[in-house]
């Protein structure tokens, strides 16, 4: 991956396998990269926030997670306002 989000060191009882990573716009899951592995296979880019994608992504509507968030609070917000308290 030319600009990898992150680095992972996976250990297991076959020894240590090292891979990139990157975070999905929309989901904020963490996908590991395989080396010589397509974007396409992994995901993709989405064209509206330019933002690396998993697979599940793929195809839904583009809501980057950081929006995801201010939209849940906004309505948190909105809740209090009206006297309804919401557990997390």
């Amino acid at each position: 991956m030319l600009k990898p989000g992150g680095y992972a060191t996976l250990t297991s009882d076959g020894g240590v396998a090292e891979q990139d990573t990157f975070t999905c716009s929309h989901c904020n899951s963490i996908n590991h990269v395989k080396p010589g592995e397509r974007a396409a296979d992994l995901g993709g880019l989405c064209k509206c926030c330019m933002g690396l994608i998993c697979l599940v992504c793929v195809g839904g509507e583009c809501v980057p997670f950081m929006k995801k968030i201010e939209m849940w609070e906004e309505r948190n917000h909105a809740l209090r306002s009206y006297g309804i308290t919401v557990p997390f």
